[in-house]
């Protein structure tokens, strides 16, 4: 699926805190973005990424909700800020 430039422009920039500074860190791991998104399941901002997570990240971020759903029609796992309405979590079709 390809991102669209108001995705990366609008939605992106709105990751923050903590979930802001684990997506670096999986990007910095060679993890990509596959999907952004808006409006559900959190309202501002949602990440998919293309590859699992490289480590936990629970204690060193225990405000964020971390939950594995190995859901293969949507995704597998997640780390939700309720807070600040973000999540970035891991695609259904990511590699492992």
């Amino acid at each position: 699926m390809k991102i669209s430039e108001y995705d990366l422009k609008e939605i992106l920039p709105r990751v923050q805190g903590p979930l802001k500074e684990l997506l670096d860190v999986e990007l910095s791991c060679g993890n990509s973005v596959a999907e952004i998104s808006s409006g559900w399941p959190m309202r501002e901002a949602n990440v998919w990424l293309s590859k699992r997570f490289h480590r936990s990240y629970q204690e060193q971020y225990p405000n964020l909700k971390y939950s594995y759903l190995g859901d293969p029609k949507n995704w597998i796992e997640e780390y939700i800020d309720s807070e600040l309405g973000l999540m970035v979590a891991v695609s259904a079709l990511a590699a492992v």
